[in-house]
């Protein structure tokens, strides 16, 4: 899971700098990578994300469930 949540850091980061670029330099080329690929990528790390804790959160709740079955 530690790996996934790099990935989607390092997506993240990689959208980000297209973002700063577009407006860096506001040409055409730029501007348009940072719209289709820029968001691509946010959108991506972004779902990444949102499965990472979806899975930490069942992990939890299953733990939680286990020592509450379990006798003392």
């Amino acid at each position: 899971m530690k790996r996934l949540l790099q990935v989607a850091a390092a997506l993240t980061l990689v959208g980000l700098a297209l973002m700063v670029w577009s407006m860096l330099a506001p040409t055409p080329l730029p501007v348009i990578l940072a719209m289709s690929v820029g968001q691509l990528l946010g959108t991506l790390a972004f779902g990444m994300f949102g499965y990472a804790v979806l899975v930490d959160q069942l992990r939890k709740q299953r733990a939680k469930g286990a020592a509450r079955e379990a006798p003392p």
